[in-house]
């Protein structure tokens, strides 16, 4: 890998980082640590940024995982987004499924 591929790397590995800070609301002073480094490059080897966000986004929009749960805890990590295929591809489906529901509505509504 060349230096150029390690920059372009760390560069998406960031917006990644700065997208699921900006989509939780996480404070400024949040850590870009190893453990959330590690997730993250695995996941960008693994999927395109798009479906990365996608990832993120369906989690943002699962009740669930948004502290409507009987321990009222919220469970938004990258850790937990990145954790396996699995749980990118559970994420991803949340997402999709609602960017449908909001299509057909927006289609209910204009007919």
């Amino acid at each position: 890998m060349d230096n150029n591929t390690l920059f372009e790397t760390d560069d998406q590995s960031q917006e990644l980082f700065d997208y699921w800070k900006e989509t939780f609301n996480k404070r400024s002073t949040t850590v870009f640590d190893e453990a959330r480094r590690k997730k993250v490059a695995v996941a960008l080897r693994n999927y395109s940024m798009e479906i990365c966000k996608k990832a993120i986004k369906g989690c943002s929009l699962s009740a669930w995982h948004s502290g409507q749960n009987p321990n009222n805890k919220k469970y938004n990590d990258l850790s937990l987004i990145f954790r396996n295929a699995d749980k990118v591809e559970y994420f991803v489906d949340i997402c999709d499924r609602e960017a449908k529901g909001e299509q057909e509505m927006e289609e209910w509504l204009n007919s």
